[in-house]
């Protein structure tokens, strides 16, 4: 899962120039670059819909804002880790980092898919109760503790290819 997020058409981290050096952009400018980019990929999925369910746009304002805050939780937390990477944080924490932020992401994609449904009168809204319930509490513990040593093992590598590029040079 962890593939999953660093695959986002993005940079690492975005930068600017300034006065001849490279400093890292604050949080506001990543988010600014990178929700439309989300916003937009999601609106080729929503107009789909629009043609496929016969429904208007005003009734799936509601469900494509839904499917928009799961990336607006989720983005502060992925620039914070990538902070707390460059600044040497050790890998344990950072894979549990990692995998508390996809745990997070894949839970509230949940809830906004099950919202959509009830909104869409696609399922009835105490079945979609339950199926949040089953679907959070069996999944997210399973993603976490699956994915731990795999993330470890990517976190663990990519710390010591910088040590190893920091002792060369």
């Amino acid at each position: 899962m962890l593939g999953l997020v660093h695959s986002i058409s993005m940079p690492r981290y975005l930068t600017a120039q300034q006065f001849g050096r490279t400093m890292r952009l604050s949080i506001w400018a990543w988010l600014l670059w990178t929700l439309p980019i989300y916003l937009a990929m999601e609106l080729g999925v929503f107009l789909t819909f629009t043609w496929y369910l016969n429904k208007t746009v005003g009734e799936l304002v509601g469900p494509y804002l839904a499917f928009a805050l799961p990336w607006a939780i989720v983005a502060p937390l992925i620039w914070w880790l990538r902070m707390l990477e460059e600044q040497g944080t050790p890998p344990k924490p950072l894979a549990r980092g990692w995998l508390l932020t996809t745990s997070i992401f894949f839970a509230a994609v949940m809830v906004a898919a099950l919202y959509s449904a009830v909104e869409l009168h696609l399922i009835d809204p105490k079945d979609a109760l339950g199926a949040v319930v089953v679907a959070v509490l069996l999944s997210v513990p399973s993603l976490y503790f699956v994915a731990y040593r795999r993330t470890l093992k990517v976190i663990s590598a990519r710390a010591a290819g910088k040590r190893e590029n920091a002792s060369s040079n």
